[in-house]
């Protein structure tokens, strides 16, 4: 059977299907069982055409994750809840989405979906300062009051622990899973801001 030809437009529609579908298809399976059938099911191809647009199903979740940083922008102005520039309130907020199943795919990914993606993909899913600090870049420009001596790759070092903490909360407490994500958000907080007051968490 010969190999079907798209179009450019063909290809740009249905690529853009599949990743619009990956954020659901990874909540409902996980990677693991989130199967090649499943994808193109969703973008309305056959299973053999999928390897025309991903050399494989690792490939398709690493471009999913890079599909869904298109959102940031909305989340941040979600966050900043018609301000112009988010304090310490605002940015916990949007650390909060940042692990909210509902906008998130980090949940979605167990700590082995991560290694498997980098065993996989050494070059693209590897730790890239650069390419965070682009995103950090576009975050940070909404704030204000941010700390003069902050350190950037510490506060990503500190977000990546707490993205880690939603993907594998089976392995904590769960009767203090919450407070401790409050903590966490304290500390980041604190990293880029100084000193903080959380008002809404009870200190024992």
């Amino acid at each position: 059977m010969a190999k079907r030809v798209f179009t450019e437009a063909e290809r740009a529609e249905y690529k853009e299907k599949m990743l619009a579908a990956g954020f659901d298809l990874l909540k409902k399976y996980g990677m693991t069982h989130m199967s090649v059938a499943k994808i193109t099911e969703a973008a309305g191809i056959g299973v053999s055409t999928f390897y025309n647009f991903f050399p494989s199903k690792e490939a398709y979740v690493y471009a999913v994750l890079q599909y869904r940083r298109k959102i940031i922008p909305e989340l941040i102005k979600k966050a900043l809840n018609g301000k112009e520039k988010a304090g310490p309130e605002e940015t916990r907020t949007y650390l909060k989405f940042m692990v909210d199943e509902k906008y998130s795919v980090f949940p979605s990914l167990s700590p082995e979906d991560e290694k498997r993606l980098l065993d996989m993909l050494p070059e693209q899913a590897g730790p890239d300062l650069q390419r965070e600090t682009e995103i950090g870049t576009m975050f940070f420009q909404q704030m204000e009051g941010v700390r003069p001596d902050m350190n950037f790759a510490l506060v990503t070092n500190l977000i990546k622990l707490y993205v880690l903490g939603a993907e594998r909360r089976e392995m904590f407490h769960d009767v203090a899973y919450e407070e401790t994500m409050e903590r966490m958000r304290d500390l980041i907080l604190y990293e880029i801001f100084g000193k903080t007051k959380n008002k809404q968490t009870k200190r024992g």
